[in-house]
């Protein structure tokens, strides 16, 4: 999530569908918000929230919990189109 956006906003109606969140911060973006930051604001929308390093380290997280688990990465163009530079 960028630090330039309204992040409960954003968030609250992602709840409706979700009930867990683990957030990472966007590699070599200045604007980006903490994972952490992301993380606590998540929680104050009702989330089971968790911060991550790393995109590779959330989706084991997730795995490991819930090995069936729906996975909707969002937040930031910005980290859509590293993960899709990453895994081509």
């Amino acid at each position: 999530m960028l630090n330039t956006k309204d992040i409960t906003g954003y968030l609250a109606p992602l709840h409706a569908v979700s009930e867990t969140l683990f957030s990472v911060s966007i590699p070599n973006e200045v604007n980006t918000l903490s994972a952490d930051d992301t993380a606590r604001n998540a929680a104050a929308v009702g989330f089971y929230a968790q911060s991550a390093q790393t995109v590779d380290t959330a989706l084991r997280a997730i795995s490991a919990q819930e090995p069936h688990a729906r996975i909707v990465i969002c937040g930031s163009l910005y980290l859509a189109g590293m993960i899709l530079r990453q895994n081509g």
